[in-house]
């Protein structure tokens, strides 16, 4: 399961959690929309640093390396959009572990900070090589359904991970893991005629 989770990385570093989904009514959890708006926005720094980690792991014509240019810009563009919606649910989310209230225009920097030093740590060949093909076969998605991918993606990952003791270090390390996507079932909208 955690390579399936590296493998998927780029994209849900700050919403992956470690307990089960009985100890997620604990936890604050992001609604399907949430994470969606979240995630595109945490696109672009996620790609940018899978090229960089990964560029010593793949070969030059790796479709992770290869769309990279393409891929940044599209969701850089979308990112935008979602700038204020995505700072608004952070601030929410962490405002009872902040010593003072903070505005998500002031969070959202902050995250794409640290998402790259997640990321990082801990790269190697084989997260590199599913991480291109994970990415390679999504790239052709908008980056709302990328981000619904991954979200489900989370969700059923984290029904299949026992719970684990772990010491305050361990925690420490993964300063995100009070987040959650919350379970949800997918559904479609009725179509107009």
């Amino acid at each position: 399961m955690k390579k399936l989770l590296a493998s998927a990385a780029a994209l849900v570093a700050l919403c992956s959690h470690q307990g089960t989904l009985a100890a997620q009514a604990a936890k604050p959890c992001m609604s399907k929309s949430e994470f969606q708006s979240v995630a595109v926005v945490l696109l672009p720094v996620l790609h940018s640093q899978a090229v960089t980690s990964c560029k010593a792991f793949l070969p030059a014509n790796a479709g992770l390396l290869v769309q990279s240019d393409e891929l940044t810009a599209r969701y850089a563009e979308s990112a935008a959009r979602e700038r204020i919606a995505a700072g608004d649910i952070l601030a929410r989310m962490l405002a009872n572990d902040l010593p003072v209230p903070m505005a998500g225009t002031a969070i959202l920097p902050f995250v794409e900070g640290m998402v790259p030093a997640m990321l990082a740590d801990g790269i190697d060949a084989k997260t590199c090589e599913a991480a291109n093909n994970i990415w390679t076969a999504l790239s052709p998605l908008p980056p709302e359904n990328i981000a619904a991918t991954l979200g489900a993606i989370l969700v059923a990952a984290s029904k299949d991970k026992p719970e684990t003791a772990e010491t305050e270090a361990d925690q420490a390390k993964r300063p995100f893991d009070d987040f959650a996507v919350c379970p949800y079932v997918a559904t479609l909208e009725a179509k107009r005629s």
